[in-house]
């Protein structure tokens, strides 16, 4: 399976560039899968409903499901989530995408903006940033704007399809 993550400080652009970059993957015939980081609490059910009390009794896992999608929820308190036990949920897609988890020992695309005045972070992992402005440093540059550029070099170098 292969993972590239699109990593990068609050207000950096990365949900922004990687709306972008599924539309244009998607033209180009490459299944996706997103795997999201969130720094906070985060729960997708709905209380009142029947599958939130179930799962608020107590069971470990609970799949929610109608016609056009399914919902997989798998209680992990005090166990953190670990990046490669979540993109092993995705079998059957070319390429996965992941938001966030900048610290994760995986390929990834740093997106930089000069507004937020922070520090330009990356590491041995970088394959390349996304930036607002030309940075000082010889890792490859893309105009975080620039989506297409981006998405073929993704599949250049991941050798999607």
């Amino acid at each position: 399976m292969k993972l590239i993550g699109i990593c990068g400080y609050s207000g950096s652009g990365k949900t922004t560039l990687l709306k972008k970059l599924i539309t244009v993957l998607k033209t180009d015939n490459v299944s996706l899968a997103v795997i999201k980081h969130s720094h906070h609490d985060m729960d997708i059910d709905i209380p009142g409903k029947d599958s939130y009390e179930l799962r608020k009794s107590g069971v470990d896992k609970i799949i929610v499901a109608c016609d056009n999608r399914w919902a997989f929820i798998n209680e992990t308190p005090n166990n953190n989530a670990k990046l490669t036990d979540l993109a092993n949920q995705f079998k059957h897609v070319d390429l996965v995408l992941v938001e966030g988890f900048k610290d994760e020992a995986i390929t990834k695309i740093i997106c930089h903006r000069k507004e937020n005045n922070k520090p330009l972070f990356y590491d041995k992992h970088t394959i390349a940033f996304a930036a607002d402005y030309a940075l000082e440093t010889n890792i490859k540059q893309f105009d975080i704007n620039n989506a297409q550029d981006i998405a073929n070099f993704i599949k250049g170098n991941l050798v999607v399809k």
